[in-house]
């Protein structure tokens, strides 16, 4: 909305402005429960985790499974010492890593940031009957609200059904809004249908902020192991960087190149693939403590506590 009104030093300065309050906000936060845990401090440990869960909730269990995990590594690294690709390559810390640089590519492929970046640009290209500028405002409350929705629904749902809804409804909008560009190239009159970009976008943007925008920086952070994951996730991060850069960079010349309902149709077969991927890959972790997710990738047997007696978590791949 800034960016109709101000021009860019402003809008800069007004960006700039925001991290102020994350800043202040973060000193609030503690530590996690597994960094005070590596570090020998178990009280510490202990009341983060308590403010973690909250003040009544009983946590002596989960804190316990958290000091085994982490004596385990310690063990595991006195007796067999890596390098950092060696421990990234290791059959049972890649496949996670796989998951997570899967998620991080369709979404990013699914081309999102193009989308978001070019939104002025597509509905002038579109011929919309609405002012693009609303439009891009619009467009960017729905995605703001959609985002909280998301964090509403996320453990009523589960993560791997809002993937699912996301993907369907990023694929349909992608296709119709592709069909409308072919028609429009045909020659055909589109006016009736001016309307169709903005709710094509709209419902694009919604299914994005449900699933795919939020859910594979969740799962990053469960289900790569411990032992890698501060490492694997900056790979992970970095993977999806490249991708974002990639997409914006190349889609006006992928436009140029296929048309822009090519390109549309492209994104949408590929969020398609996407879909694929998280029906034979991506795990459930709704429920699922780190320790417990972590157990299911790396095989271990030693029975501790209630997580003795855990059901399998379904996954394919």
């Amino acid at each position: 909305m800034a960016g109709m009104y101000l021009d860019w030093k402003n809008l800069a300065l007004l960006g700039a402005s925001l991290p102020i309050p994350f800043l202040i906000l973060m000193f609030m936060i503690p530590e996690t429960p597994r960094w005070y845990i590596s570090k020998g401090k178990v009280k510490m440990a202990r009341k983060s985790l308590q403010w973690l869960r909250g003040k009544k909730a009983d946590i002596t269990e989960e804190l316990n499974i958290i000091e085994k995990m982490h004596q385990e590594y310690v063990e595991m690294e006195r007796t067999n010492a890596q390098s950092l690709f060696s421990e990234l390559t290791k059959k049972n810390n890649l496949k996670p890593l796989l998951i997570s640089l899967g998620l991080m590519f369709f979404q990013q492929m699914s081309g999102i940031n193009a989308v978001i970046f070019y939104t002025v640009q597509i509905f002038k290209d579109a011929g919309s009957t609405i002012d693009e500028n609303v439009s891009t405002i619009i467009i960017g409350i729905v995605n703001f609200i959609a985002t909280f929705v998301a964090a509403a629904v996320i453990d009523r749902l589960g993560r791997k059904m809002l993937l699912y809804i996301s993907a369907v409804s990023m694929a349909l909008t992608l296709f119709a809004l592709g069909g409308f560009f072919f028609v429009k190239s045909q020659g055909v009159n589109v006016e009736a249908v001016g309307w169709l970009p903005l709710v094509s976008l709209i419902v694009y943007v919604i299914g994005f902020s449900l699933g795919l925008g939020p859910i594979p920086w969740l799962m990053m952070g469960e289900i790569l192991p411990a032992k890698i994951r501060g490492s694997a996730a900056s790979v992970a991060t970095g993977f999806n960087w490249s991708c974002t850069f990639i997409v914006t960079k190349t889609f006006q010349d992928v436009i140029e190149l296929i048309g822009a309902h090519g390109t549309f149709w492209l994104f949408g077969g590929i969020v398609v693939a996407g879909f694929i991927f998280i029906i034979l890959c991506v795990p459930e972790t709704r429920g699922k403590s780190l320790e417990e997710i972590e157990r299911r990738f790396t095989g271990r047997t030693r029975r501790m506590s209630s997580v003795a007696n855990m059901k399998p978590m379904p996954m394919s791949c």
